[in-house]
């Protein structure tokens, strides 16, 4: 991998979308040498797929918060799976991490009111290894 892959991988990553012809003006490459390199990193694994960026507060996901987790387990597999399983209306985990430091969990979730974080809350403490929670709300971001 070279520097010109890396390139192609960063704009591909921002505009998924992005023609491979719009790809040969920006990095000066013919647009058969810009397929073969994509292909050539789709094959890898590199890339492996493309998504949509979706405006989340068009569909009224107004409230966007990082939850913090103290737990105490043997078996994280089992939390993560219970967290998943966790179906509050009007709210998406977007994203969950088991981390280092001073909290065990993370998670980023997105709400349409705040009352969905009392009742993700709610649902939390309902876990056993689960001893204690911080939210806090996401101002703005740098990227979202």
């Amino acid at each position: 991998m070279d520097s010109l892959d890396i390139q192609i991988i960063e704009n591909i990553e921002k505009e998924g979308r992005i023609s491979h012809e719009e790809l040969s003006k920006r990095l000066n490459l013919s647009r058969p040498a810009i397929h073969n390199r994509v292909t050539k990193l789709e094959e890898q694994g590199v890339i492996s797929g493309y998504k949509a960026t979706i405006n989340w507060l068009k569909l009224g996901y107004t409230t966007n918060a990082i939850i913090s987790l103290k737990v105490r387990t043997t078996n994280y597999d089992k939390l993560l799976e219970q967290l998943k399983e966790l179906k509050i209306k009007d709210l998406i985990v977007e994203e969950c991490h088991i981390v280092t430091g001073t909290w065990c969990i993370l998670m980023k979730v997105r709400c349409m009111a705040p009352l969905g974080l009392k009742a993700l809350q709610d649902e939390l403490h309902k876990i056993e290894s689960i001893r204690e929670s911080s939210t806090s709300l996401i101002l703005s971001s740098l990227v979202d």
